[in-house]
């Protein structure tokens, strides 16, 4: 904009006036005026930490043993917590649901009444609502295993089945993201000074499991972590204690062929002796991977490492302390809402043992780290925690509360959250055409009229968001679309992480991989993802159905796609929160103006 009095009088008179944009401006966005004197697209932004969002709540009032949690992707403000009850250590299962700040827990139910160890938990991304337990019990010390489902709140269990008929500890589990129902395990097999590491493949199937390819990857180590790289298909990283060389933490790469596995050379994390290794992929960066540890040989100091893994290599950067009080049960968690963002969670002794949280910005291979904030003023021995996925920005962390008898605990975190920047006093008008951030273009300014709205152009990228890839649109996980009838979209897939996920569109939810078929009505296709050039466009049809977008080849990476009457003449129209035009008035939207056809509004003075 060459002046602000361009704007006067009453907004501009039905001008198109230029203004220099802040941050890229898609094409018939609705935008806001800053301070500054340049324009920015209406949408949702973050604030800062905000601990914890909930009082902490017990799904088991006496003493617990060791706990893991994860959080279920089909339904993805439902989490399970598996444990063992500290008077027999039987072990038990139980679901937990967030709704809005509150977590609510259902019946417990029991898949071992012997005594037993817990030892992992995971979810296969690809079913809804199974996962696996593994866990070994007194009575042999056999590595066992057990799948579970959901149905609602209830849960069901199989047989449990032996993998290895020998003393085996430590198992750590989790879910291939490009195979339907097939799992790594890691695990430490025999006593402490002569034990194997082992990697095993497991299939689910219903309830039931079976095992193939079993294989050693190192003569004395003790498994700390286990991690897919949801951007390399059939590749994870063991994190473990070398025995044999006083448990310097170690890191090596797993690729599975068919029922075979193979490993690539040994990582060392800075010759330091660590233990509770926390491991965790870059959801926004490829290959990227934090490492969080204890340095049990220097005063048991918290460190993290950021590493890089490309095929089977690993470049490590130096370890950086966060803590220098007596760090423990460590959980290094990237932030789903936030690019190169991080939370460690821990219980720190060096304060009485309180469950701590510490936020953290990632720069290459270094980071830079925050001031840690108490979120539980008690002791918070065994922490486990799991993003959850559809409600941005919070994290359930799981404990045994030193300060009522060893309970149960779960309390829920909320993390950077989103606001929208919009108010009924900055709205400006709407983009005449997409404008690049830092160059000017053409608003049409209040009293204008908004002509020929197009539908135009996403970016589509691919990333990890803790359960699996997803896609993220404009850099929004899943992003729930707002199409308008007779209006072109076009769904950019030039970015290199698209590669080997088509987009497409259908009228049931996950699309084929739930029973659906591809919906083709307007849509046409360009080149490969993940190249130069290609795309998934759409002329949105009149009267189209509510659609989903989805991956050819991977399941739940998608999202929703409502699809909007054409306007309406003679209708009142309102910007919302996100950006989008609709004819709802809910808060914080503000009134925007009135339509004159299918394709134009005029914007209210």
């Amino acid at each position: 904009m060459s002046k602000l009095s361009e704007l006067l009088p009453a907004g501009g008179g039905g001008k198109q006036v230029d203004f220099v944009a802040s941050g890229t401006l898609p094409n018939g966005r609705a935008v806001v005026l800053k301070s500054n004197g340049q324009v920015e697209v209406v949408g949702e932004t973050t604030v800062s930490l905000a601990l914890p969002a909930a009082s902490a709540v017990q799904y088991y009032s006496a003493d617990t043993g060791h706990a893991y949690i994860k959080v279920n992707p089909y339904k993805k403000d439902q989490f399970v917590v598996a444990y063992t009850l500290g008077s027999n250590d039987y072990a038990y299962c139980v679901v937990g649901t967030v709704t809005g700040t509150t977590i609510s827990f259902a019946t417990p139910a029991a898949f071992s009444t012997t005594s037993s160890t817990i030892m992992g938990l995971a979810f296969d991304p690809s079913t809804s609502g199974s996962f696996v337990v593994t866990f070994h019990t007194s009575n042999n010390e056999y590595g066992t295993a057990i799948a579970g489902n959901i149905s609602g709140n209830s849960l069901t269990f199989g047989t449990r089945t032996n993998f290895n008929s020998q003393a085996t500890t430590n198992i750590k589990i989790a879910f291939d993201p490009s195979a339907a129902g097939v799992f790594i395990m890691a695990y430490r097999v025999g006593p402490y000074n002569s034990s194997d590491g082992v990697a095993i493949i497991g299939t689910v199937s219903g309830t039931s499991i079976s095992y193939a390819g079993e294989a050693a990857f190192n003569g004395r180590t003790g498994v700390e972590n286990i991690q897919f790289d949801p951007n390399q298909t059939s590749t994870c990283i063991i994190a473990f204690g070398d025995v044999a060389t006083s448990n310097y933490g170690t890191l090596i790469v797993v690729t599975r062929s068919g029922n075979s596995l193979s490993f690539s050379s040994e990582y060392r994390l800075d010759n330091r002796y660590a233990s509770g290794i926390s491991l965790a992929f870059d959801p926004f960066t490829s290959g990227r991977f934090l490492v969080a540890f204890t340095d049990s040989g220097n005063s048991n100091d918290g460190y993290t490492m950021i590493g890089n893994l490309s095929g089977t290599s690993i470049s490590l950067g130096s370890a950086q302390r966060f803590d220098s009080g007596n760090a423990a049960g460590i959980n290094a968690v990237w932030d789903t809402s936030t690019s190169n963002s991080f939370i460690l969670i821990y219980q720190n002794y060096g304060n009485n043992g309180y469950g701590t949280v510490i936020q953290c910005t990632a720069s290459s291979t270094t980071a830079t780290f925050g001031t840690s904030t108490v979120f539980v003023s008690a002791s918070t021995d065994f922490l486990e925690s799991t993003h959850i996925g559809s409600s941005s920005g919070k994290i359930v962390v799981n404990y045994k509360d030193g300060s009522s008898s060893g309970a149960g605990t779960s309390i829920l975190l909320q993390l950077p959250a989103q606001i929208t920047n919009l108010t009924a006093t900055n709205f400006l008008g709407i983009t005449d055409a997409a404008i690049a951030s830092g160059a000017t273009g053409s608003v049409t300014v209040k009293g204008g009229v908004a002509a020929g709205l197009a539908g135009g152009t996403f970016a589509v990228t691919v990333a990890n968001a803790g359960s699996g890839n997803r896609y993220y649109i404009n850099g929004v996980l899943q992003q729930t679309l707002n199409l308008r009838e007779g209006f072109t979209y076009k769904f950019d897939q030039s970015a290199s992480s698209n590669s080997g996920h088509p987009f497409r569109f259908s009228t049931t939810s996950n699309g084929t991989h739930s029973g659906g078929s591809e919906y083709t009505t307007g849509v046409t296709t360009s080149g490969t993802p993940g190249n130069a050039g290609a795309y998934t466009q759409i002329v949105v049809a009149a009267s189209a159905p509510t659609l989903y977008y989805y991956c050819t080849n991977h399941s739940l990476m998608g999202g929703k796609a409502n699809t909007l009457a054409a306007f309406v003449p003679n209708s009142v129209y309102y910007v919302q929160a996100d950006g989008a035009i609709s004819t709802v008035s809910t808060s914080p939207a503000v009134n925007i103006g009135k339509a004159i056809s299918a394709t134009s509004l005029i914007l209210k003075g």
